[in-house]
């Protein structure tokens, strides 16, 4: 092999330059690249922080409907209580109206049975009365006999 000429050495060192300029072009292509990387990391951050944000705000709605939830359950639960309780006094309101109607119908029985005997006292004194109608008659008419036989004796 032969020796190295300084034209050897300068077209070496004008490739490297080449080289060198073309890494310093991917290393500048790198570093726009790796500037768009981190202007996309710092946008994601955001991103992330914002959706923590609303993430944290979600946490506390479902938390404050969690809440609502239990109040309105402790409001069925205890309007489910007083239902029992109607529920309770219309079956004890029942329960008074059968006693009620058993009352009436017992004080109908008793009327029908006074209304009964009523008309059978009307009837009876209807029929005194007509017997002492008959009895007035028949004194009357015995008053007379004894006025005429006390007539007929006095003239004797």
């Amino acid at each position: 092999m032969g020796d190295i000429t300084n034209e050897m050495i300068w077209q070496a060192i004008k490739e490297l330059a080449e080289q060198l300029q073309q890494t310093n072009g991917q290393v500048q292509q790198l570093g726009q690249q790796v500037q768009q990387t981190n202007e996309q990391v710092q946008q994601l951050g955001q991103q992330v922080q914002q959706t923590n944000e609303q993430v944290q705000q979600l946490g506390q709605q479902v938390q404050q409907t969690n809440e609502q939830v239990q109040q309105l359950g402790q409001q069925v639960q205890h309007l489910n209580s007083q239902v029992q309780q109607l529920n309770h006094q219309v079956q004890q309101t029942h329960e008074q109206v059968d006693q009620l109607a058993k009352q009436v119908q017992q004080t109908n029985e008793q009327l029908n049975q006074l209304s009964q005997q009523v008309a059978d006292m009307d009837k009876r004194l209807t029929d005194v009365a007509n017997g002492q109608n008959i009895l007035v008659e028949e004194l009357f008419e015995n008053k007379k006999e004894i006025r005429r036989v006390k007539t007929a004796l006095n003239m004797y």
